[in-house]
């Protein structure tokens, strides 16, 4: 699998792993499956820990750094809400399409499994979905800046729904904003029926965030979603009918699968002097291509630390997707 990801242009990932008794004994098993394969990986992975207690997160952590290989340990997440498909995104007011304002889940146990983190080396990450799961997130990072935690180690993950009030109360507090420009696609068909014309100029406003100066850290959600940056590049351009206004242009799409993304997994800057020469090499230059032919565009090769990654397509079920 992680070879396919290498076909589709991909040399880092962040990874969710689970750690601890909940929610089932296979994931209390993942840090271990990640642990043995390290030294055969043929992308670097930063291991991102769903742990329930700051002793399991401590233990993983270890475990993951000391595997060697490419992997590593990067943070812990945690959740502020679920999913606007399914109705469980926390909002301020309710769906359009249901009397409900989904499930807020952030409590004290999360604010201080982040403070753990931060004092293991590690980042913060919070799912957070809903203007509602927004706020929540934003005050955890309020209290852990106020603590002394730095914004570049702080990261929102999905970020679908917020106000022009809260980009810019994102962008006071210098977190980094993990966005996935394949939902644009994907919702295209319904998103307006959950959120309703008015909350729509507040669905992934990715323009607005960048302007305002928050880094965007392009990502894909998979499996959720295909994992396909060159889809995702395609989509922040095209947007599907979705809140046009906020379509990035084609430096600040690739600028987001790359420098951002290097932000977000705490790598060097891509290409910068001294910097692992991780690379690919495309058909087409995204700066300057239509986001169809962006989206249609193949990955010539892949290259981690200088060595290029060999790559099966025929038996990559990636690129069959």
């Amino acid at each position: 699998a992680l070879t396919g990801l290498a076909s589709l242009g991909i040399t880092s990932i962040g990874a969710m792993i689970g750690y601890g008794e909940a929610p089932s004994e296979k994931l209390a098993a993942e840090v271990d499956l990640w642990r043995r394969a390290a030294h055969r990986l043929p992308i670097r992975v930063h291991g991102i820990v769903i742990a329930d207690t700051p002793e399991g997160l401590s233990l993983a952590a270890a475990n993951l750094n000391a595997a060697g290989g490419r992997l590593a340990w990067l943070g812990v997440k945690r959740f502020a809400d679920g999913s606007l498909g399914g109705h469980t995104a926390a909002m301020h007011a309710p769906f359009s399409d249901v009397e409900t304002t989904g499930t807020f889940r952030l409590t004290n146990t999360d604010t201080e499994l982040a403070r753990a983190s931060l004092r293991l080396g590690g980042m913060v990450m919070i799912h957070a979905i809903g203007d509602r799961a927004v706020d929540g997130a934003l005050d955890v990072f309020d209290i852990l800046v106020s603590e002394g935690a730095h914004g570049y180690d702080l990261r929102m993950e999905h970020v679908s729904v917020l106000s022009p009030q809260q980009v810019t109360r994102f962008a006071r507090l210098g977190g980094i904003a993990c966005v996935q420009p394949a939902f644009l696609a994907s919702e295209s068909t319904w998103l307006e029926d959950r959120l309703g014309a008015d909350r729509m100029p507040w669905a992934y406003p990715l323009r607005s965030l960048a302007s305002a100066g928050v880094t965007l850290a392009g990502s894909s959600d998979c499996p959720v979603e295909p994992p396909h940056p060159l889809w995702g590049i395609a989509a922040a351009i095209d947007r599907h009918g979705i809140n046009e206004s906020e379509r990035l242009t084609g430096a600040q799409a690739l600028e987001m699968f790359t420098g951002g993304a290097a932000s977000a997994l705490r790598e060097p800057t891509p290409l910068g002097i001294g910097s692992p020469a991780d690379f690919v090499v495309l058909d087409v230059d995204p700066l300057r291509s239509s986001a169809d032919s962006i989206h249609d565009a193949t990955v010539l090769a892949t290259y981690v630390g200088g060595a290029p990654v060999a790559v099966d397509r025929t038996h990559n079920a990636w690129v069959d997707d």
